[in-house]
């Protein structure tokens, strides 16, 4: 069905009124290499780059060696027929890789995605342990675009999930549900899971984006910044208006005694054009 120019600037100035705008839905990759030499170069870049980084860290045991290369291209030809792929939020492909690689590195025997959105996270970890427990939670499953097979998808906080008869000592987490991550962090170790990654972290300089109002805060960022505790508040403005967070040393203070050791992911974005922050991992006490 072919829309009218005219109908299409009427609804242009109407959402206009309202802060929105009409746009093109669009996917990553939908302007990609399609000579194979030259594809082959994304995955053996970001694999060089990631077997460098697992190679280093000492965040969590690797438990399996494989050829990163091969495992991101085999990722990269599934994610291409996924209903997942378009850029309006959630997971994209830089993440979904590093997300990917670590969990088959380190062959928890447990992962739990808290975040489900539309199951990309879900996919890629379930992808990278297939005989693993997988469990996914959101408290809204209505935007899942793709069940992946041996995922326990539950629409509740993660926390309240019947946890006691699991052993989690070995479970790998990963928390995109835009809600306080020093809390999450304080969860996790409750739990005793000892490796979490975290979406959305971001410093004090460019939070402001993904604050959420302030339920998102604080970041782990804040966590680990020494600067914040002499503030009292900090406060921003976005179109709903403005905004401020108390700051809580102590609070800071206890989410921070519970990092064994934590890192920032190498950045991608250059090999494959997706621009994005990269995740933050923790090893937990």
């Amino acid at each position: 069905m072919t829309v009218s120019r005219n109908l299409i600037r009427t609804t242009s100035r109407v959402l206009a009124r309202r802060n929105l705008q009409l746009g093109r839905i669009t996917r990553d990759f939908d302007a990609r290499l399609d000579q194979p030499d030259q594809l082959a170069r994304i995955f053996w870049e970001i694999g060089r780059a990631a077997d460098e980084w697992l190679s280093k860290q000492t965040l969590f045991p690797v438990r399996r060696s494989f050829n990163s290369a091969e495992e991101l291209h085999s990722l990269y030809e599934e994610f291409l027929e996924m209903p997942f792929r378009d850029r309006s939020g959630g997971s994209r492909f830089n993440n979904l890789s590093w997300l990917y690689l670590i969990a088959k590195a380190m062959q928890p025997s447990v992962v739990i995605d808290s975040g489900t959105f539309k199951g990309a996270s879900a996919w890629a970890l379930s992808r990278a342990v297939p005989h693993a427990d997988a469990y996914s939670f959101d408290i809204d499953l209505s935007q899942l675009a793709y069940r992946a097979d041996g995922v326990t998808f539950v629409e509740s906080d993660w926390t309240e999930f019947g946890w006691s008869e699991i052993d989690l000592t070995d479970a790998l987490v990963y928390f995109d549900d835009h809600l306080d991550q020093a809390r999450r962090l304080i969860e996790a170790s409750a739990r005793r899971i000892p490796v979490a990654v975290f979406d959305d972290d971001f410093p004090v300089t460019s939070f402001a984006e993904m604050a959420h109002d302030g339920s998102a805060l604080p970041k782990i960022e804040f966590v680990l910044d020494d600067r914040l505790r002499e503030c009292r508040e900090i406060s921003w403005v976005d179109r709903r208006g403005r905004h401020s967070f108390t700051i809580n040393p102590e609070y800071l203070d206890k989410a921070r005694a519970l990092i064994a050791g934590t890192d920032r992911l190498p950045n991608t974005s250059l090999i494959t054009g997706i621009h994005q922050t990269p995740y933050r991992i923790v090893a937990l006490r």
